[in-house]
């Protein structure tokens, strides 16, 4: 069930089967039909070739008669057969048989006597020497060569009632030689036969047995000669007084229809090439939609779990990739962009509506400051102050006016859209800067730089990023610094269990993005405390302002960037920040 659920396998299973379908309807179709074709012209030939094996009997019957009543009316024969004498009739048996071209010619007298023959042996004359009705007859008799046939017209003599002389008979023999002639007419298979017998036929011997079986159907059968079958059509010799001569005519079905198999192997040869390109074709059609859809859904995958708004679904413009998935997925570009848009712009609304809360904050964060200056000043006003003191005061109100201007800083970069100037950038430089800078003035050096030194040049704002890590890697230095130390019971840097330093700064560089990791081993944040590092103000320590993540997370999501912490209370803290590499990376 699992190889249908997938749309590409439906797409490719669904064109597949109807392809396959298709394909063998119409092989059905087209082998149905060129069977029942070749079977009918098979029939017709068959039926035309027996017409024409009984016409040219007939025809020839009716040639042999017609000769034999002309030379039995030659007053000469008459004459000749009349004396009874077989010497003056021998040379006109002899004579005649030449001018008719027939195979036997027989001259009996009144008693059935044979007064000349010429052609035959004597069994044969005997033949067609026995006693013949007075009407013209034509018989056919099994001889050794084969069925011959007799035509026999009754010799008269003329008057008021003609009297009969003898019989003229005229013998022809349906042999191979002639079954062969009308082979090649009629384009298939003679046989002859008579009573009950093939005598001749264009056929080996072998095959008489199965011709017999044949004599008597009327309809056309099949019969099987060896290997190879035949249709049959049986006719008899539809002469007067016929005693059953029986022309077959045969053709073969095996031969007839060899060229089907033939058309058949290529068929399916076709049909299995075209069913492998349909296939082909099906699986690429299916591709072409479905690969799109996976892009797709897999940006969307993406964006889900990491709630990377920047991440955009690119398809390459082809001919044959699906419009529709083109799209979607520029909905999707464009959806993602508004929500983006959307967010950035409550961010902001957030941050102007956060400036109704600055006052509080304000007014806790100057007044110290304020109050420590005007306790300084107070100091100098004295006449009788120390040289010392006057210092002490003097640097006093130094740290308090940078501690007043760092604040209004803050302040004023979390309330203002942010403003960034792009150039190729080193990222590994930036990320040594910003470590050098958050560990000034400290007198430890418990940061690690593992950075990547394949690392591409990036298009973005060296200046803003300095200030999002600067910020972000002081936190971890407070955090490393709040950690308790188990052998004197004081704060201060302890490198943890199986680490060699307690910060960490990582970069990798993949996939069109660049990756900063900065791992802390500190205190890490409460589950309760994780859920509002980014809320505005929102701090835990003393003297921090609450603006340094937000500041920082603004920074990296203008920069096209997302930034996600991870962190269990104990073990320390993990940020992540993931940064396109180019311009088209960054957000609208």
């Amino acid at each position: 069930m699992r190889a249908i659920s997938s749309l590409t396998n439906r797409v490719f299973l669904a064109c597949t089967l109807l392809a396959t379908l298709s394909l063998g309807l119409a092989f059905y179709f087209v082998d149905e039909r060129a069977t029942s074709e070749a079977e009918a012209d098979l029939r017709r030939g068959l039926l035309e070739a027996a017409t024409l094996v009984e016409r040219s009997g007939v025809i020839r019957t009716d040639h042999f008669i017609r000769l034999a009543r002309v030379v039995a009316d030659l007053p000469k024969l008459k004459a000749a057969v009349e004396t009874g004498d077989p010497p003056t009739v021998q040379p006109l048996a002899e004579e005649y048989r030449e001018e008719v071209a027939a195979d036997l010619l027989v001259l009996t007298g009144r008693r059935g006597m044979v007064l000349g023959a010429d052609g035959g042996d004597s069994s044969t004359v005997a033949m067609a020497a026995r006693p013949q009705a007075d009407d013209e007859v034509t018989v056919f008799v099994p001889h050794e060569r084969g069925v011959l046939q007799l035509v026999s017209v009754p010799i008269l003599l003329d008057g008021d009632v003609p009297e009969i002389l003898g019989h003229l008979t005229v013998g022809l023999f349906l042999d191979q030689a002639l079954a062969a002639e009308l082979k090649s007419l009629t384009g298939g298979e003679v046989a002859f036969g008579v009573q009950g017998r093939i005598l001749a036929s264009t056929l080996p011997v072998q095959a008489h047995a199965a011709l017999t079986a044949a004599m008597n159907r009327p309809q056309i059968g099949s019969i099987t000669i060896g290997n190879e079958e035949f249709l049959a059509l049986s006719k008899p010799m539809e002469v007067a007084d016929s005693n059953g001569g029986v022309a077959i005519t045969l053709r073969s079905r095996t031969d007839s229809l060899q060229f089907l198999s033939t058309i058949r192997i290529r068929l399916a040869a076709v049909m299995v090439v075209t069913l492998l390109l349909a296939t082909i074709l099906s699986y690429g059609v299916a591709r072409t939609m479905t690969r799109p859809l996976a892009a797709i859904t897999t940006a969307m995958r993406e964006v889900a779990t990491t709630g990377d708004l920047t991440r955009k679904i690119s398809l390459k413009s082809r001919a044959w990739d699906d419009e529709d998935a083109r799209l979607l997925a520029s909905t999707f570009n464009t959806l993602t962009e508004s929500v983006a848009r959307s967010q950035r712009e409550a961010a902001q609304k957030e941050r102007l509506s956060s400036l109704g809360r600055l006052s509080t904050v304000i007014a806790h964060e100057i007044r110290n400051p304020l109050m420590i200056i005007r306790a300084s000043l107070s100091t100098l006003r004295n006449e009788r102050v120390t040289a010392v003191e006057r210092r002490e005061a003097i640097s006093d109100i130094d740290d308090e006016t940078i501690r007043l201007n760092r604040i209004v800083s803050e302040v004023l970069d979390f309330a203002r859209p942010i403003r960034f100037e792009l150039a190729e950038t080193d990222i590994n430089d930036v990320c040594r800067a910003s470590a050098a800078a958050a560990w000034t003035g400290s007198s430890d050096s418990s940061v690690s730089l593992e950075l990547d030194p394949h690392m591409p040049q990036v298009a973005t704002d060296a200046e803003r990023l300095r200030t999002a890590l600067v910020n972000i890697l002081t936190n971890a230095r407070h955090a490393v610094l709040a950690v308790p130390r188990a052998d004197t019971g004081t704060h201060g840097p302890s490198v943890a269990a199986g680490h060699s330093q307690e910060v960490v700064l990582r970069t990798r560089a993949g996939g069109g993005r660049v990756r900063i990791a900065i791992r802390d081993y500190g205190v890490g944040i409460s589950p309760e405390d994780l859920t509002h590092i980014f809320d505005p103000y929102f701090t835990t320590r003393r003297a921090g302002t609450g603006l340094g993540l937000p500041i920082a997370k603004n920074i990296i999501e203008g920069l096209g960037g997302v930034l996600t912490v991870s962190s269990r209370r104990g073990e320390g803290t993990e940020v992540q920040i993931d940064l396109p590499l180019s311009h088209e990376g960054r957000r609208a």
